[in-house]
């Protein structure tokens, strides 16, 4: 559907270092345009003239087109008038031509000219790869074709970020997923928290909070790290139990790196969870980050003999000490994870942050207030299921609608979490919708309602519909 022809006017760089650069930059801004996305649709290609010329050509061209005597780096002249992305004026069928002869119509798009002399001299003048300045002026090249412009200030920041976006999308970095384990309670939820800026893992004082394997993606602009956050390693003793275990062992299969989370307060001994974490992941080859947390709640001398323990039975491949709630240490951290990662094509989009939807995210924050108020008048085996979740268009703003149950074991239960003329139930109700709202960006409507499933935590069903596989 694409058509690029390259023309080689210059005799130090050759088709084999440029073209393939040069052609998957093109393609992939193309494809980022939705009016030419609609010609594909419809059975329409589009082609685009690429020129390689010396410095003196670069130069005449400017002369006779610009009128200025210089070598500039990419020229871009482009057939049909667009604006941002969007032709301006309709599409001719005269325009519509069968460029080789097989029958394929073709929409010509324009040309753009570069020096690649140029280029190379200000990749050395910038510190980066000629690859990389060159795949960064073909994007603003075949942008310039599309209509993006950087005349009015807002077409400069819609250009620029843009721009910044395609060439991210084709750069190699540290990339990959981290698996953070531990037993229940050690702060992993908060560690995530604190990296990715917002709730997507609950946390309470309370163990065993987490039950689904979220995956919140930190990017920037050298690394991205998709941290996934497991519930804590216990010996399961009921099907709830059980599949918290497995989820726990498939992030350590899935990951590219293990990061073991430990209390600063334990004493210098290695605990069975933490050996079956250790064990799986070197059986499994994967690199293992050991950190010890809440650093600030302990003595600074108990650090020491439980690296000491570690690196004697195990030669783990770093240490860090943190304070997870503090947010200290966490920079270090992300620096260790970034050298262990592999380097490859950013996984995600930078509009990525969590593999949840908007649905189990509420669910959760609902179920965190639950834990927050009831304290240890409710365990932890309580569970939210959201019945419906429908956003509507009778406002101009954004407007969900949520109807949830919070699944109980016993009808005591139920009583402490309706409270006293349903007190309690309003409570966590007013406060869930608040950071739900904050979580959306949208103004909600919460409906809670309280049920009694005896030993629902064994019942397949109601794992299912809590988004847990038994």
């Amino acid at each position: 559907m694409i058509d690029i022809h390259c023309y080689n006017r210059q005799r130090v760089f050759r088709n084999r270092e440029t073209y393939p650069v040069i052609s998957e930059a093109a393609e992939h801004a193309l494809y980022h345009a939705p009016a030419i996305v609609d010609l594909f649709e419809n059975g329409i290609g589009v082609s685009l003239d690429i020129m390689l010329v010396g410095p003196r050509v670069m130069r005449r061209i400017n002369r006779e087109h610009r009128g200025i005597d210089a070598e500039t780096d990419i020229l871009s002249f482009p057939n049909c008038v667009m604006h941002r992305g969007a032709f301006r004026e309709a599409i001719e069928d005269w325009e519509i031509i069968d460029i080789d002869g097989a029958g394929r119509p073709t929409l010509e798009l324009g040309e753009l000219v570069i020096a690649p002399r140029r280029v190379a001299l200000q990749a050395e003048e910038l510190g980066h790869s000629f690859e990389r300045e060159l795949r960064f002026l073909v994007i603003h090249g075949v942008l310039h074709l599309l209509g993006f412009d950087h005349e009015e200030r807002d077409d400069e920041i819609e250009m620029i970020h843009l721009q910044k976006k395609l060439v991210a999308d084709l750069e190699e970095i540290p990339c990959g997923f981290v698996a953070l384990t531990g037993r229940p309670n050690v702060g992993k939820s908060t560690l995530l928290n604190e990296i990715a800026g917002r709730t997507l893992a609950i946390t309470t004082a309370k163990p065993q909070t987490t039950r689904h394997s979220i995956r919140c993606v930190y990017t920037a602009d050298d690394c991205q790290i998709a941290f996934i956050d497991t519930p804590g390693i216990h010996r399961p003793k009921t099907g709830l139990g059980r599949a918290m275990m497995r989820s726990a062992v498939n992030s350590i299969h899935q990951a590219d790196v293990i990061v073991l989370m430990i209390d600063a307060a334990w004493r210098p001994i290695i605990g069975t969870a933490e050996q079956q974490v250790i064990e799986q992941a070197k059986k499994d080859k994967k690199p293992i980050i050991l950190v010890i947390n809440k650093v600030d709640a302990t003595r600074k001398e108990n650090v020491l003999p439980l690296i000491q323990v570690y690196e004697k039975a195990y030669q783990l491949e770093a240490y860090i000490p943190i304070s997870a709630k503090y947010g200290d240490g966490i920079d270090l951290l992300i620096d260790e994870i970034k050298r262990l990662l592999p380097v490859q094509r950013r996984l995600f989009s930078a509009d990525d942050e969590t593999d949840q939807t908007e649905r189990i995210l509420a669910g959760e924050l609902i179920r965190r207030e639950v834990l927050l108020q009831t304290d240890q008048e409710i365990p932890y085996g309580v569970t939210v299921i959201v019945e419906s979740f429908e956003e509507t268009d009778e406002r101009r703003d954004r407007f969900v609608v949520i109807d949830a149950v919070i699944l109980c074991n016993k009808d005591s239960h139920k009583q402490i979490l309706i409270g006293k003329g349903g007190s309690k139930i309003k409570s966590i109700g007013m406060a869930a919708r608040s950071a739900i709202e904050s979580l959306l960006e949208a103004h909600v409507d919460l409906s809670l309602f309280v049920k009694v499933r005896h030993d629902w935590q064994n019942r397949a069903h109601y794992l299912r519909e809590s988004g847990i596989s038994e």
